[in-house]
């Protein structure tokens, strides 16, 4: 990084980046070689098995499908933000919805400094722009900033109107949870849109946990 005479914050930043996944062993290449060996369905029975508690304390994917939910994890792709990083900026287009793994992230104002709301495991955000509810169709209602390091999963629009086209009632549900988050924030985007992000990671769905159990061991 000398020889390209990258700044030295800069590179602080990469060196802390590595430490960071060594630390997490997430650059296990065996790992994503083992995993690219298996079928579509075992793929589907370890994700399920790995990140159903992730899944299950999702508001807007509870009281769904089991076959919905094996059909999303499949889809879902794990990605890392560094400290201050924005995940997305109030206005852009949106292309992805994210759900929290570990780490936390905060829900600014349009002033950087303002924190609407603090997003921790289980919680998500950008269903409204890639579900293209409200006036702003699928411009993002508000930014978000990475605390620390953050582990989230992402999902595109585009694969997540793919597995809906198979499970319409899964769209009426997803659809109608995110009017209610944007009502409740268009009210006071202040004080109501700090309540609806923090009601994301609080719900667990016992339901939804034994409809996946009982899909997976069917399709075994």
């Amino acid at each position: 990084m000398n020889l390209r005479r990258v700044p030295e914050h800069l590179q602080k930043k990469v060196i802390k980046w590595f430490d960071y996944l060594w630390m997490t062993k997430k650059s296990s290449d065996e790992e994503k070689a083992v995993m690219a060996c298996l079928p579509d369905k075992l793929k589907a029975e370890i994700a399920i098995h790995v990140h159903l508690d992730t899944l299950k304390r999702v508001e807007i994917f509870q009281n769904t499908e089991a076959g919905f939910l094996c059909d999303l994890v499949l889809r879902l792709r794990p990605v890392l933000f560094s400290p201050g990083d924005y995940i997305c900026r109030k206005g852009e287009v949106g292309k992805e919805m994210y759900i929290v793994a570990r780490g936390k992230l905060q829900v600014v104002a349009d002033n950087g400094r303002t924190v609407l709301a603090t997003l921790r495991a289980g919680s998500y955000f950008g269903e409204i722009s890639i579900l293209n509810m409200g006036e702003l169709g699928n411009r993002r209602t508000a930014s978000v900033r990475s605390v620390g390091y953050s582990d989230l999963f992402c999902l595109s629009k585009q694969d997540m109107w793919d597995v809906l086209q198979e499970y319409p009632a899964a769209r009426v549900r997803l659809e109608a949870i995110a009017q209610k988050r944007l009502r409740k924030y268009e009210k006071s985007p202040l004080e109501n849109g700090k309540r609806a992000f923090r009601q994301a990671g609080r719900q667990t769905n016992r339901q939804t946990d034994r409809q996946t159990i009982r899909y997976i061991q069917t399709n075994s």
